[in-house]
């Protein structure tokens, strides 16, 4: 017999292999999460007619002579590749951006599969719908102290229940935060008049300025730097030396209209005397019109910005119930405190709280105590910016138990505390961050960013993000991790073993699973809404096809042909 018909035994045996994996490749095109596979191909054995030779003497070294005796399949390598994405929308399909397989368990062991399309059963399980085989990964703990969920991927992975009951516990406010600008060219604004004394015929540049000072307060708001009315002590200076000619107060209502006005030096009852005719009129109601007194075209009205700024909050006691918190603010700006004539703060504000309820806010120093070491009990706070536009110092301020409003500058005020008994609670306790405000003259904006309190509340929906956490969106409006995905990483992804159901088992030569979070140790991220679809190439199949094809048409004729050899052997004898 001739040898080339078992060599072309083989190669027909071989392509017709090759076309058994190029069909399963191409019945799969459509199969979520499949990997196609291929399949090489090695010699078989050979038959040496004349061994090879070395150089000897006059003559060169000689080759040997061999005939091979066929092929064999060298490998059936599965690939690995990525493949495309589809987007589904359905929250529980998830598809793996990179290395890595989900985790799927029967309660005796684990499976692996690059195919996302997950459901959640009657009991909440997270599981694989064709198998009932559960997904595996890490459900979060609560905290006891917090009531929030938390997850630790460092144990082991289990069962994710996603259960329609879940609810989030009450928790009692006790942090807030603030944010954003408080505007700093807020009050009455600074302006220039200029006038002219006719008798003499000199022209006067007078540049009038307003200021905070003790009087303002003490005196004209009953110590209360919160009040309705805002008193402003304002300087005319128009001899150009910067130091004041004539100075006198103006209160403001909250409408920005004068209730009372009037001129302290420098002049007597509404009017500053500057020179001869040249006089001018300040404002003691409505309009805060300064005008020229022997000639009342000539007028400015400074533009008054109110200096109250308030924002608010909803907090909780611990059993969820809500309190509207409003943090009231009254720039001081320029302010001297103790009377000592020397400025204190450049950019002050005083600050207080209060509920739309009534409870008694009490303010307590970084000591703890709501006091200051005289015993006055604090009304407030005080904030003072840098001239950079940053928070400097935070302190109380009190009354000084004479009507005197005053800053005690000894120890910092960030907390406040309120009664929650009547409601069934105890104190609520709330320390406040005031770090991130800031002082420029841009709007305001500032708002309370962050409370870490919330209402009882139950699970209305879920989403996953591309970390794997399970993220649970409550009826109170908050959000809370409910667990995480867990992802199986194998130094050899093509070693696993393929057992059905778009399923893998471990072998003995895909290494073991090294299991973790999506994202890391080179694993993949997850992909919500979407689904990884086949990786096979249907115009390489098809390519690959032909090649087969005509590999085992080609075998097919070396078989044929010998076969009519052998015929023509035969027929010698004839």
């Amino acid at each position: 017999m001739m040898r080339s018909m078992f060599s072309g035994i083989t190669g027909l045996r071989n392509f017709q292999l090759d076309m058994d994996v190029i069909g399963n490749n191409i019945a799969n095109v459509n199969t979520v999460g499949f990997k196609g596979s291929r399949t090489t191909f090695q010699t078989a054995l050979l038959q040496t007619l004349k061994a090879s030779s070395a150089p000897q003497g006059n003559f060169g070294g000689t080759n040997a002579m061999q005939v091979g005796l066929g092929a064999k399949v060298a490998s059936i390598d599965k690939i690995m590749s990525q493949g495309s994405f589809q987007n589904t929308g359905k929250k529980t399909d998830l598809a793996i951006q990179g290395d890595g397989f989900f985790v799927v368990s029967d309660g005796i062991g684990n499976y692996y599969t690059r195919a996302g399309n997950f459901d959640v059963d009657t009991n909440g399980t997270l599981i694989q719908p064709s198998t009932g085989y559960k997904v595996q990964g890490w459900e979060a703990s609560i905290d006891p102290e917090t009531g929030r969920r938390y997850v630790d991927s460092n144990k082991p992975i289990g069962d994710i229940v996603i259960s329609a009951g879940m609810s989030m516990a009450a928790s009692a406010t006790t942090k807030m935060e603030l944010s954003g600008n408080m505007k700093a060219d807020v009050g009455p604004q600074n302006f220039v008049m200029n006038v002219r004394d006719v008798s003499s015929g000199m022209d006067y540049e007078v540049n009038f300025r307003f200021t905070k000072t003790q009087d303002d307060i003490n005196v004209r708001q009953n110590g209360d730097p919160f009040a309705t009315n805002q008193s402003y002590t304002w300087e005319a200076d128009w001899d150009g030396d910067g130091v004041a000619d004539a100075t006198g107060y103006i209160i403001f209502n909250e409408f920005g209209r004068v209730v009372d006005a009037a001129v302290t030096s420098g002049g007597s009852g509404d009017t500053i005397n500057i020179a001869g005719d040249a006089n001018i009129v300040i404002p003691t109601t409505g309009e805060p019109r300064f005008y020229e007194a022997d000639d009342t075209s000539n007028f400015v009205v400074p533009e008054y910005i109110s200096p109250n700024y308030v924002t608010s909050v909803q907090v909780y006691d611990s059993l969820g119930r809500p309190y509207n918190l409003y943090v009231e603010f009254i720039r001081l700006g320029r302010y001297d405190f103790d009377g000592d004539n020397n400025i204190d703060f450049n950019n002050a504000w005083v600050w207080k709280a209060y509920t739309d309820s009534g409870e008694i806010i009490s303010y307590v120093n970084a000591n703890g105590n709501p006091n200051t070491t005289t015993g006055e009990a604090y009304v407030g706070g005080l904030l003072d910016f840098d001239t950079s536009g940053r928070i400097s110092s935070l302190w109380g301020i009190y009354n000084d138990g004479t009507g005197n409003f005053t800053v005690d500058n000894t120890i910092e005020l960030k907390r406040i505390e309120f009664d929650a008994a009547h409601n069934g609670d105890g104190k609520v306790g709330i320390d406040i961050d005031f770090t991130a405000l800031t002082q420029y003259a841009s709007p305001f904006s500032a708002v309370v960013n962050y409370q870490n309190g919330n209402a009882e509340g139950s699970l209305q929906s879920f989403a996953i993000n591309e970390n794997g956490e399970i993220i649970g969106t409550f009826s109170n409006g908050l959000t809370d991790v409910l667990g995480k995905i867990a992802l199986a990483l194998f130094n050899n992804p093509a070693g696993l073993q393929e057992i059905g159901n778009s399923l893998y088992a471990q072998s003995s030569n895909s290494g073991l699973p090294l299991i973790g979070a999506p994202g890391s140790g080179g694993r993949g991220t997850i992909i919500p809404g979407a689904l990884e679809m086949s990786n096979v190439d249907l115009a390489e199949e098809f390519t690959k096809m032909i090649i087969a094809q005509r590999g085992f048409q080609a075998n097919a004729r070396v078989i044929t042909t010998a076969d009519q050899i052998l015929n023509e052997l035969v027929n010698i004898r004839r």
